[in-house]
């Protein structure tokens, strides 16, 4: 226990979000920081960026035939056509967070802007199309006596959430005033973990993206028959973004965004998605 919060480990594959998404970790959640990254700082004029994400299928991740998520590959589909080439790393989330806002690597594919993130954001959406905009899902555990009765319930249930993504209300406010009924997940593949978390009913509810979820129970049959899907709360704009301490890297998001509405209208777009085996949405 940290702060009467149970903390929840997994161990660093050194490899995403999103939420997608999507807030608090120290160096001891998921390993040491190792050494410093290629490109850390590099000027644009390298050519060559250093995106990372976490384990977040199928939006970024690592898969055994090479695939590395859809948005990974829309960003580096854009970024070519600005003349640049992207290396892409699988780290915690909480360790993206950290290197990105230290500078360390130069973005990452998705995630949630908001006023404690003064990273450099594109203003498309990453996603089934430019405007697309996915969803949270909760799910509970069906050994659990609590019951949804809308968003207001979450405020009592036990649940399990990851530490440092930006979650729709009143998830945000339970995360940021975390109590004894709440569990931190950190390190690799956190879905995964919140999943068999609430298939064990060690917690009543799970939330998370819905095709992130979606993923994962397909990957966990005997879990998934053990929960069952309850509420849907709105989920933020999952956006590409840069370091704030690149140096021209409002000027890349800028362009990364022109970029990505290029994408998003050529033949590229639905082939990228095919092989994920998703479909543009509006």
């Amino acid at each position: 226990m940290r702060g009467g919060v149970a903390l929840v480990g997994l161990g660093m594959l050194g490899l995403t979000l999103c939420l997608a998404g999507c807030p608090q970790a120290g160096p001891t959640e998921d390993g040491a920081e190792g050494r410093p990254l290629p490109n850390a700082q590099q000027p644009s004029s390298e050519r060559r960026l250093l995106f990372a994400g976490n384990a977040w299928w199928p939006y970024t991740g690592e898969s055994h035939d090479g695939r590395q998520g859809f948005t990974v590959d829309l960003v580096r589909a854009a970024l070519r056509r600005m003349g640049f080439e992207m290396d892409y790393v699988v780290r915690p989330w909480s360790r993206v967070v950290r290197e990105l806002e230290a500078g360390r690597i130069d973005g990452t594919t998705c995630a949630c802007s908001g006023p404690e993130r003064p990273w450099h954001f594109t203003r498309a959406n990453v996603g089934l199309g430019p405007g697309w905009v996915s969803g949270v899902t909760v799910l509970r555990s069906k050994a659990s006596r609590w019951r949804w009765r809308g968003p207001d319930s979450l405020r009592t249930a036990r649940l399990a959430l990851v530490a440092n993504y930006h979650y729709p209300s009143p998830l945000r406010e339970r995360l940021a005033r975390p109590d004894r009924r709440l569990v931190v997940v950190t390190g690799e593949d956190p879905t995964r973990r919140l999943v068999a978390l609430a298939a064990k009913g060690t917690v009543d509810a799970i939330a998370d993206d819905r095709l992130v979820l979606q993923a994962t129970l397909a990957r966990m049959p005997a879990e998934a028959a053990r929960l069952e899907e309850v509420g849907f709360l709105p989920a933020c704009n999952l956006k590409a973004a840069f370091s704030p301490r690149l140096p021209d890297g409002a000027r890349l998001a800028r362009e990364l965004d022109r970029a990505m509405r290029e994408v998003y209208r050529s033949p590229e777009f639905p082939l990228i998605l095919s092989r994920y085996g998703l479909r543009p949405e509006p």
